[in-house]
């Protein structure tokens, strides 16, 4: 099926940077009617007027997806402002580098907060919206959710165990729900990228400390990601590995496990004898 995304309600989490920021500008680019939401108000602001500027309708709504309220909140101005909701993109998220044995329960508590509970409650609170989109729809509309999670949802990295054991759990969630949804007509896809790179690194770690060699210098621009995440929803495919690595730790997760997992063990021996001389 072709999605057709001009004139429908899209609602973006994360949207003032990075992934999101990127996926709002295409979005706006096709002509959907734009709810971003973030944090940051003021950043928030500038991509609503930047996708105004190209013409699109767009209108920010700041919230903390951690907070029910927020939540509630934010779920509730979005329809009554556009008067419906057809398609929730999950962008938000933290990231966490280090390793775990110097890591802390605060440090795991937030990595699953955001990205996994802040995700499954927002699709929660969107899912009776999407279900009326989807029937009223009309010309084979199917209302869609795409979530934004990350290769290491599929397979556990080194020092980022926080960060796989919240994509893994949104994974999860994101392949039982697109079971239970079927039914609803609601799709629901998976967009997996790399390590991607951004402005400003710290900006959405929970911690930066971790030993091995990762390169965030050299990683794949957000704007990658963006084009994957909206290409999934045009062509409504259920799972999109996004970049080369990511592509490559996906397929070899399936024909060459153990060929990964050396691969993944030997970086973390090549760190420890630099450091033991």
């Amino acid at each position: 099926m072709r999605r057709e995304l001009r004139g429908r309600v899209v609602l973006v989490t994360g949207a003032s940077r990075g992934i999101g920021r990127r996926t709002a500008e295409r979005l706006a680019k096709r002509g959907a009617r734009l709810a971003l939401t973030s944090r940051s108000v003021d950043e928030l602001a500038k991509i609503v007027g930047q996708c105004r500027a190209n013409g699109a309708e767009a209108e920010g709504f700041p919230a903390d997806l951690t907070s029910p309220a927020d939540r509630e909140k934010l779920v509730a101005d979005v329809v009554g402002r556009f008067g419906a909701l057809d398609v929730l993109v999950n962008c938000a998220g933290v990231g966490s580098f280090g390793e775990f044995s110097t890591s802390t329960e605060a440090v795991v508590r937030r990595s699953m907060e955001v990205n996994f509970f802040a995700q499954a409650e927002m699709i929660r609170a969107c899912h009776p919206h999407l279900l009326k989109s989807g029937l009223a729809g009309e010309n084979g509309w199917r209302p869609a959710i795409v979530n934004v999670a990350s290769i290491c949802g599929r397979w556990g990295i080194p020092s980022m165990s926080e960060h796989c054991a919240s994509k893994h759990a949104f994974v999860g969630l994101t392949e039982a729900l697109r079971g239970e949804f079927a039914r609803y007509g609601i799709d629901v896809l998976l967009v997996l990228p790399g390590v991607v790179r951004s402005d400003d690194l710290n900006r959405h770690m929970v911690r930066n400390d971790g030993k091995i060699y990762l390169d965030f210098d050299g990683a794949q621009p957000p704007e990658e990601v963006a084009a994957s995440v909206v290409r999934s929803l045009e062509t409504n495919r259920a799972e999109k590995a996004c970049g080369t690595a990511s592509w490559w730790v996906w397929f070899g997760r399936r024909m060459f496990p153990r060929g990964v997992r050396f691969f993944m063990q030997r970086k973390v021996w090549n760190y420890a004898r630099r450091h033991s001389t």
